[in-house]
């Protein structure tokens, strides 16, 4: 981009501040909010490129977003990342009409790219096998008080989302008081989950064990279960960045998220016979079919059979 298309995007963009203030008003987040602004961003750049102005709310034409939706194809963009910027685009224009910049909607009849439904994924029995592998020879290891504070957090991290289905952002939010754990038994309560939901997971041993590990390394019951150096609540990004140490030291692909991770609990679950109906409740599903995606194949079960050729 040149120093004259740069000065261009920087003047279109005097009006973010109000398109802000409509994004906050419907509930959006920070974090989404400079999702949008990147979208944005990238839609102005390429505005400025082909129509050689400008860009401005106003000057959106359904020509535009039906060239930019051809161009994608053209690029190979991947669908999820077209289909995102449409709907930051479908966000900017209802905004743009609300503030009377446009009078009509240019993103009707600009359809999102069609994207083939991929399989659930979840760790093989290998990749499971390794990974917690690796945390435990984080903890055994650790050359310092502090590296096996962190390992030992990051064990019950894990374990939570691998044995309790927990998400990212669930782990962050628990408290010491929504853990109950006896010789014998033990449960989390998810106060809000995914909609607001309730729901209460029983703990396996594996969990327990590395919870009361993590409780004795505290030597704390109060507050927020899981904090950083500095005693501040961990966020949702200290999380992934933590499941990324392991899975690149324990060689594996950058699929193994924590999602990855919850997802290895359900599927766990199921080819262990637990009927579908549990193990939705235990995930915080509202619908059925959403927990169904882990009764069909995986990557895996897809190698499988093409390596029988």
């Amino acid at each position: 981009m040149n120093q004259r298309e740069e000065i261009q995007i920087s003047v279109a963009f005097d009006w973010q501040e109000d398109f802000k203030e409509f994004l906050k008003t419907k509930g959006i987040t920070a974090s989404s909010i400079k999702d949008y602004q990147q979208d944005l961003k990238h839609f102005a750049a390429w505005f400025v490129k082909v129509n050689g102005e400008a860009f401005e709310p106003s000057l959106i034409t359904g020509v535009d977003l039906r060239s930019y939706r051809s161009q994608a194809l053209d690029d190979h963009v991947a669908p999820a990342t077209f289909n995102r910027r449409r709907a930051s685009l479908r966000r900017l224009c209802a905004w743009a009409m609300a503030s009377g910049f446009l009078t009509y909607d240019p993103t009707q009849g600009i359809d999102p790219i069609a994207q083939a439904e991929l399989p659930a994924r979840w760790l093989t029995g290998q990749e499971y096998h390794r990974l917690m592998r690796q945390v435990e020879l984080m903890i055994n290891g650790a050359r310092s008080d502090h590296a096996r504070w962190q390992a030992i957090r990051d064990q019950a991290i894990v374990v939570l989302m691998l044995h309790a289905g927990l998400r990212e952002g669930e782990v962050c939010q628990l408290d010491w008081a929504d853990v109950a754990i006896s010789e014998r038994k033990g449960k989390v309560t998810i106060h809000r989950g995914k909609g607001e939901k309730r729901r209460e997971i029983p703990l396996n041993r594996e969990v327990r064990m590395a919870i009361q590990l993590w409780r004795r390394t505290m030597n704390n019951e109060t507050g927020a279960m899981f904090t950083g150096k500095g005693g501040e609540r961990i966020g949702a990004k200290l999380v992934q960045n933590r499941v990324r140490a392991l899975r690149v030291a324990a060689g594996l692909d950058d699929q193994v998220t924590p999602h990855a991770l919850r997802h290895t609990f359900a599927k766990r679950l199921l080819d262990g016979g637990a009927p579908l109906t549990v193990v939705s409740k235990l995930l915080g599903h509202s619908r059925l079919e959403t927990t169904a995606r882990y009764v069909q194949p995986g990557w895996e079960d897809f190698e499988k059979a093409v390596e029988r050729l």
